[in-house]
Formats: structure tokens, C-alpha cells, sequence
């Protein structure tokens, strides 16, 4: 069942002729930066793009990339970054055309239960994506969307399927219960099918194709279709969402419990890394080394888990190494691998490829969890 509805922005929602925007602001960019003595900051911005949308692991923002690249030559790189996002930004609102419909659209899908999730490339902050919509005429006021992908909350970027992964772990469902509207198959369409989402190719008609298919494409209940391809990037941008909820949490927030009875926003991260390591990966391997092997679940831990660290950045970073070590076991199966049976305690018959997903399920599970602990702590 849809219960989010995933809209790109630029030739989606509003209209934006890419070539003309990008010239003009790398125009703009380039000259604001020369005034400060960074000569080159075309090439260092095309650069940071082609990172975010490559290149990451999953634990830096796609705005850390953005200030990173830009250099050291002044004292506040980001800082002169905001200033150019607020004072010379706006003057490309005249490129920006609104969409018949878009506005309506939102609403609509607002009132009819779903989330809405403004899925544009996150290659700019936040600040930015809400000029754009506020001069495509569609609506800024909190709560209208669920999420808006950012530069400042992101980790991944378009075409990267991560990117479509950590959106799904940042709304909290799974990939079969989104829809990923948009106009380009490269940036859109394709990687976000990589994912599982189900997808909506606007074409040449535009928005108006899709909102006169909507009740039909909001009803599409087909079960999703598991292929070895989804597996990596889902298990990626899972990283790139923890990283992005860990970023939210005040340091004296990490040892907070919403209730005795629930795990602190620490342990959660813990558990992450403990249940990485000592059954994720290995069940994976069990099945890799034995045939038809029987899997034991094993029971979930009570709510006085051990928080073995008390920084929460370096347990994160624990998940990102132990987390790398399933990708390059997985990175080694053949299609047969994927293929190879198992039974499993609870689930029954599966395969290598079903068992890799609850994996990426799991990580989803406790990533709700740790967004809803980190609302509730505050």
C-alpha cells in the first residue's frame, strides 16, 4: 500500500530550464567567490556534485561535501556559503515558472492521508529548495511535507540509488510503500526502481499526466519483487540515515530514555552495531558456507542493553566499518549465491536475497525507532 508520495521538484512540480538555472548560478556562485579570493569555485562546486552523487559512503552530508570542496582560503567557508544562499540566491527567481496543478496536488495528497516528501536533488541547503517553492507559488508552512531532501540532511544525491534509500529510512517505510514521482529517467525513474519504489514517469505531458492517473497509481498494491540489486544500496543509504538522524541528537540527549522500559537513543545505535556483527552478516554467511542451513532468530534484547561506548558518533561509526564488511561479503555473491535457500525460525523457507533484505528491514525498524526516540527525548 502508497503510503508516501515521493515528488521531484525542478520540471516535475515547478519548471526550470536546467541549462539556463545552472549557468546562471554558476555564474553567480562564481563571481560572489571570486570577491573572496576563491577563483575556481565553479570547478570545486561540480566537483562537490559529483561526489554526493557518486562517491559517498553514507556518513557526510552532502553540505559537509559542499564546504569541504569549497576549500580553506577564508576563515568561515561555511558560513560564506549561507551568505551567498541568502543574499545572492534569490536573484534566480526569475527563472523558476509554476506548474498548473502542482499546488492543488499537494494539498490534495496532504488531505487524502499521504506523505508528502519533496524528493529533489539535495545538492543544495534547505534555505534554497524553499525559495524555489515558495517562488513556484506551492506551499513552505510547516508540516505540509514530511520530509525535504537537503543538502544539509542528506548523504547521497541523484542518480545514487542510496539517495532513495536513506529517503525511505528518513520517512520511516519500506521501499514498497512509496511512490517516486518525476521527469527524468536517469535521475528519477531508474534508480529509485533499483531501490523497489514504485515509480511515475511524468513525460513530455508533464505534472498533468500523473493527476490524471493518480487514484489509479495511489491504489497499486503488487507486492514487491526482490532482485539482488536492491540489496547494496538499500544497505548504504541506511547508513547515510543514521548518520542523519545522529546529527540531530544534543549530546546530553544520547543517554535519555522516553521510558524505562525503552532503549536510549544510544543503545539503539548499539544495538545497531551488535546485531550487525553478530547476526546479520553472519546468518549471510551461514548460508554461503551450508546447505540449506536452519537459521535460529534470535531473541531481542531486554531494555538494559549495554551502551559499550558513550560517544554516539563513534558507535555510528562502528555501524558505517561493521557495515562495510557485509557490503563487501555481498559485493562477492554470484546470482546463485543469492539464490541459495535457507529456513529460517520465524520466516520459514527464504533465500540469501530475502534474508539480505530483512537486513536492510531491520535497519528501517530501528531507524523509526531512533527517530521517534530522539522526538520524544526532546
Amino acid at each position: 500500500m502508497i503510503k508516501a508520495v515521493f515528488l521531484d521538484m525542478d520540471n516535475t512540480l515547478l519548471l526550470n530550464p536546467d541549462k539556463v538555472f545552472a549557468q546562471r548560478f554558476l555564474s553567480l556562485w562564481d563571481d560572489f567567490f571570486t570577491a573572496y579570493g576563491i577563483n575556481d569555485a565553479p570547478q570545486r562546486y561540480r566537483k562537490a556534485i559529483q561526489i554526493m552523487g557518486h562517491a559517498q559512503l553514507g556518513d557526510t552530508s552532502n553540505w559537509a561535501v559542499t564546504v569541504r570542496e569549497m576549500g580553506n582560503e577564508v576563515a568561515d567557508t561555511a558560513g560564506l556559503i549561507r551568505q551567498f544562499y541568502a543574499d545572492v540566491y534569490p536573484e534566480l527567481a526569475s527563472c523558476i515558472v509554476p506548474v498548473d496543478g502542482a499546488r492543488d496536488l499537494i494539498y490534495r495528497l496532504r488531505d487524502d492521508g499521504y506523505l508528502v516528501v519533496i524528493a529533489t536533488n539535495p545538492i543544495y541547503p534547505e534555505s534554497a529548495i524553499k525559495h524555489r517553492l515558495a517562488w513556484a507559488g506551492l506551499p513552505v508552512e510547516d508540516g505540509i511535507y514530511e520530509f525535504i531532501s537537503s543538502a544539509d540532511t542528506m548523504h547521497f544525491a541523484k542518480p545514487d540509488p542510496c539517495y532513495y534509500a536513506e529517503l525511505l529510512a528518513r520517512v520511516g517505510i519500506e521501499p514498497d510503500e512509496a511512490l517516486m514521482v518525476g521527469d527524468s529517467m536517469g535521475n528519477d525513474i531508474r534508480p529509485a526502481q533499483t531501490v523497489g519504489l514504485r515509480t511515475f514517469h511524468i513525460g513530455e505531458a508533464g505534472l498533468t499526466n500523473f493527476m490524471a492517473q493518480v487514484n489509479e497509481r495511489l491504489d497499486d498494491t503488487q507486492p514487491i519483487v526482490l532482485r539482488p540489486d536492491m540489496i547494496a544500496p538499500q544497505l548504504r543509504g541506511n547508513i547515510g540515515a543514521l548518520y542523519g538522524l545522529a546529527d540531530s541528537v544534543e549530546t546530553a540527549m544520547w543517554h535519555k530514555r522516553p521510558d524505562p522500559d525503552e532503549w536510549s537513543i544510544l543503545q539503539i545505535v548499539c544495538h545497531l552495531v551488535a546485531f550487525e556483527d553478530e547476526n546479520e552478516r553472519a546468518r549471510l554467511g551461514t548460508i554461503l558456507q551450508e546447505e540449506n542451513p536452519f537459521i535460529v532468530q534470535p531473541p531481542e534484547p531486554g531494555p538494559d542493553i549495554e551502551a559499550y561506548n558513550d560517544n554516539g558518533f563513534a558507535v555510528a561509526r562502528d555501524f558505517l566499518t561493521k557495515r562495510e564488511e557485509t557490503l563487501v561479503l555481498i559485493n562477492q555473491f554470484t546470482l546463485e549465491d543469492w539464490q541459495r535457500p535457507a529456513r529460517h525460525s520465524i520466516f520459514g523457507l527464504t533465500t540469501m536475497v530475502e534474508m539480505a533484505y530483512f537486513t536492510a528491514q531491520h535497519d528501517r525498524l530501528h531507524l523509526k525507532q531512533l527517530c521517534q526516540t530522539i522526538g520524544r527525548c526532546r
